[in-house]
């Protein structure tokens, strides 16, 4: 879902999503909505960017790719915030579809991946086949 990742999720955008049954967010940590304002949605922060260890950042991506699968399988409706600038919800997206059995080409045609933020398909034919 899009929203600008300097803006904060207001009290009445939460209550939007939690109207229409979404049960997670992957936010931005920085500008996630207070507890209190969150509407009983789960917040869920994605990983830090880690330029001195990529391998952290890219094992707590995989990590929650597998979560939000599971999440996925058992009926909750996961919802990831989306600003265009990092193609990390991209990335997050197409892993979860891929571990929900999803081949890359259709996660990738299903999320619409814009061709300014691609995804390796290299990284992405090697993630899945692991």
């Amino acid at each position: 879902m899009a929203h600008p990742r300097e803006q904060p999720w207001s009290p009445a955008e939460m209550a939007a999503l939690a109207r229409a049954g979404v049960h997670i967010l992957v936010c931005n940590a920085r500008h996630r909505p207070a507890a209190a304002d969150s509407a009983g949605i789960e917040l869920v922060d994605y990983p830090d960017p880690d330029d001195k260890s990529p391998r952290k950042e890219a094992t707590a991506m995989v990590a929650l790719a597998t979560r939000l699968a599971q999440e996925v399988r058992s009926g909750r409706f996961v919802v990831t915030q989306s600003s265009a600038e990092l193609g990390r919800t991209t990335l997050l997206a197409t892993m979860t579809l891929a571990l929900l059995g999803i081949r890359p080409g259709e996660a990738l045609r299903r999320i619409g991946a814009a061709p300014s933020q691609p995804i390796p398909q290299d990284w992405l034919h090697d993630f899945v086949s692991r």
